[in-house]
């Protein structure tokens, strides 16, 4: 049987061991804590230069559907003509019922 000397000594020296495997986990939790943080970094860096590139393409894009509405509407003024003023169809139309009414047929 052990001395109680031998076993304090002997417990102590189990402490150490553990000490020593705790300090080991710390250093490399704290290593890859730090990894993690320069991750992080750039992972918000290219996340904001991402948002930036987003909004452009979101106004560049509701720009294009814009022109691509206004070309559209335009189109349509000009294959059904410009209601909006009395056109041309319209001036000979009145004046073929005012001949008509007239009796100068």
């Amino acid at each position: 049987m052990p001395s109680y000397t031998a076993m304090l000594k002997h417990h102590c020296d189990l402490l150490c061991a553990e000490l020593e495997t705790t300090r080991r986990d710390l250093r490399k939790a704290h290593q890859n804590i730090a990894v993690l943080i320069v991750m992080h970094r750039d992972s918000s860096t290219a996340l904001s230069s991402l948002k930036v590139e987003h909004e452009r393409l979101k106004w560049t894009l509701s720009d294009m559907y814009n022109r691509e509405r206004e070309w559209d509407s335009s189109r349509m003024g000009y294959a059904y003509g410009d209601h909006t003023k009395g056109s041309q169809s319209e001036h000979s139309v009145s004046s073929h019922l005012k001949s008509t009414r007239d009796g100068r047929l």
